[in-house]
């Protein structure tokens, strides 16, 4: 992805100054935000009510919009694992499993903000949750999400929490007291549903079953009745195991399965089927499509595919959004989108997200070392072995397929040999960058090599880090100039002594898929040389630090590295060595900087 390809636009029937430009703005159509610095860093954006945002950059930075307003601030010595927005709240939950709040109190009920004393809680700075931070209680979190003045919090332990306007809706089984200290509402749940303009949520449990709390005017708790809940109650004929995801609106849901099918229940005036179904109910408009993401504010729903198409309804006069370049006419049922020219075609991958009138549209963030083994992996250069047989030959890397897969590439091959081309493509997918789509139509292949299926998503990472270990199939190195002087590169290299060389030893398709200067480097060396020179002027110790990196995307130091010395030498690195847009190194040295003191 390059900057031109690191677009943010916004649409809605919102005041747009802070986000577009100084002055006040109404735009409802796609426009370019132009505030949003740097949007490859960007890796989520939510929207509470109205014209505000929160944006989470990177690892752990956090950017607030509103009109009139922008604010930075620094999740100290931890990493984001995700955010959520409600009516004037936002949420933000750490990979340690810590919970932060943001929220201004004057425009939020006081319930919602979950603080002993909501009062001391404003957008000057993030607050800690003392019920989810305090060590003692061992409360970690896994996953969070928000309704209307209400949250919700998945505890590592299967424990549901929640706090906020109860009314009956908060799942503990009152019908008043609104809380501001979370207060147990299910045991065994594996992931709760929400939507910050809901007033009702879904949960699944360990034992694979599917529950609903909270209003059901609509029939929108997919019970096949009208009847409120004010404790989860459990909805037939739905396995957990088969949802990929559940999104809550105003007054009526949209339930996403696995295999891509869109689901739908409630008003016959915002459910896309326009008629009222008190259970979910296929959207027929979409039956052709396979649906992998979806969004919504309190009646406008979005919804993606996997071929990287938008289709959505609900929009009505407050956006000047169009289907296939004409304006929409019938906005009750699902219709095409029309994306900004950089979007369409499936030219760069997008992110969405929606708030009570404003849509956010946004290059999807990508890690950017699977980002880099996609590439190597489509672009089939340097590959050195092959799979399968005649017309189904697929061009791979020996090294890394054999790490990957845990056998040799003789094995490999006999058993491949018999699956079809295709089914060998899905499952070099996985092998090569993760990817954890479409994987039930080669399960058997999984069983052939005894690889655990469903394959964990950290599996990936998990084997880079083994390879970098793996000092025996290291099968190229890096010969560092222990001079340390800066040497023109362009000079005859045979006329240096290798005795002032000293040898770094790597995998080759590691430099090959994470750095364009060692690709151009292996573009006009011979096919058989087993090591390159570095003349970058740097120290090998520092050159350690970055091949590490380059494996694990993190840096680690020891007790013997000086954090300064590696911070300004490889403050250039991503441009010297042609790293891509984005990879997190910057980032990174952020982090040893502020762990040390280093300005």
């Amino acid at each position: 992805m390059t900057e031109n390809d690191s677009k943010i636009y916004v649409c809605g029937n919102l005041n747009t100054k802070g986000y577009l430009s100084n002055s006040s703005l109404t735009n409802k159509a796609w426009t370019q935000i132009t505030l949003i610095n740097d949007p490859h860093e960007v890796r989520k954006i939510v929207s509470g009510n109205n014209a505000n945002c929160m944006v989470w950059k990177g690892i752990n930075k956090i950017e607030y919009y509103e009109p009139t307003i922008k604010k930075s601030y620094t999740v100290e010595n931890e990493e984001i694992k995700d955010i959520h927005s409600g009516y004037a709240t936002f949420l933000i939950l750490t990979k340690s499993g810590k919970v932060y709040s943001l929220a201004d109190f004057k425009k939020s009920s006081y319930s919602e903000i979950p603080l002993t004393n909501p009062n001391t809680s404003n957008y000057d700075q993030i607050r800690s949750v003392p019920f989810f931070n305090d060590e003692k209680n061992n409360r970690k979190v896994k996953q969070i999400a928000m309704v209307g003045w209400s949250n919700y919090y998945v505890c590592e332990d299967g424990t549901l929490y929640g706090n906020g306007y109860n009314s009956g809706r908060l799942g503990d089984g009152t019908n008043n007291g609104h809380k501001n200290i979370p207060v147990l509402i299910k045991d065994n749940v594996e992931r709760v549903f929400g939507g910050n303009q809901s007033w009702y949520f879904f949960l699944t449990t360990r034992d694979n079953k599917l529950f609903s709390c909270g209003e059901n005017a609509y029939g929108q708790l997919a019970r096949g009745n009208t009847v409120k809940a004010s404790a989860p109650m459990l909805v037939q004929n739905w396995k957990a195991e088969d949802i990929l995801d559940i999104y809550c609106l105003g007054n009526f849901s949209i339930l996403i399965t696995k295999e891509g099918k869109t689901y739908t229940c409630g008003s016959s005036a915002t459910n896309g089927l326009e008629k009222n179904v008190y259970e979910f109910t296929e959207v027929g408009l979409l039956k052709n499509k396979k649906i992998v993401q979806v969004f919504g504010g309190y009646a406008v729903v979005l919804v993606k595919t996997s071929e990287n198409e938008l289709y959505g309804w609900n929009f009505g006069s407050s956006y000047y959004l169009k289907s296939k370049n004409k304006p929409i006419s019938n906005f009750k049922k699902p219709n095409y989108i029309d994306l900004p020219d950089i979007y369409q075609n499936d030219q760069v991958p997008f992110d969405f997200s929606c708030g009570t009138s404003t849509i956010f549209l946004y290059p999807k963030y990508s890690n950017s070392i699977k980002q880099d083994f996609k590439n190597l992996y489509n672009s089939k250069k340097y590959c050195d072995s092959k799979i399968g047989s005649n017309e189904r030959e697929i061009p791979v890397h020996k090294c890394f397929v054999e790490s990957r897969i845990g056998r040799k590439m003789d094995e490999i091959q006999k058993t491949l040999i018999n699956f079809s081309k295709e089914e060998i493509n899905t499952f070099l997918k996985w092998v090569y960058y993760g990817d954890v789509m479409n994987l039930k139509s080669v399960k058997p292949i999984f069983d052939s090599f005894s690889l655990t299926f469903p394959p964990l998503l950290r599996n990936f990472e998990n084997d880079l880090l083994k390879l970098y270990k793996d000092e025996d199939s290291k099968d190229f190195s890096i010969l560092v100039d222990m001079n340390n002087e800066e040497n023109d590169e362009d000079q005859d290299e045979d006329d240096d002594d290798d005795e002032d060389f000293e040898e770094i030893p790597v995998h080759k398709i590691i430099l090959i898929a994470r750095s364009g200067l060692f690709r151009e480097m292996f573009d006009n060396i011979k096919e058989n040389s087993n090591s390159v020179k570095d003349f970058s002027g740097k120290t090998i110790e520092s050159l350690e630090i970055l091949i590490h990196y380059l494996y694990t995307g993190k840096i680690e130091l020891t007790a013997d590295d000086d954090p300064q010395l590696v911070c300004e030498e490889l403050e250039d690195a991503m441009e010297y060595y042609q790293l891509n847009k984005n990879c997190s190194l910057k980032e990174e040295l952020q982090r040893i900087k502020r762990q040390f003191n280093i300005k």
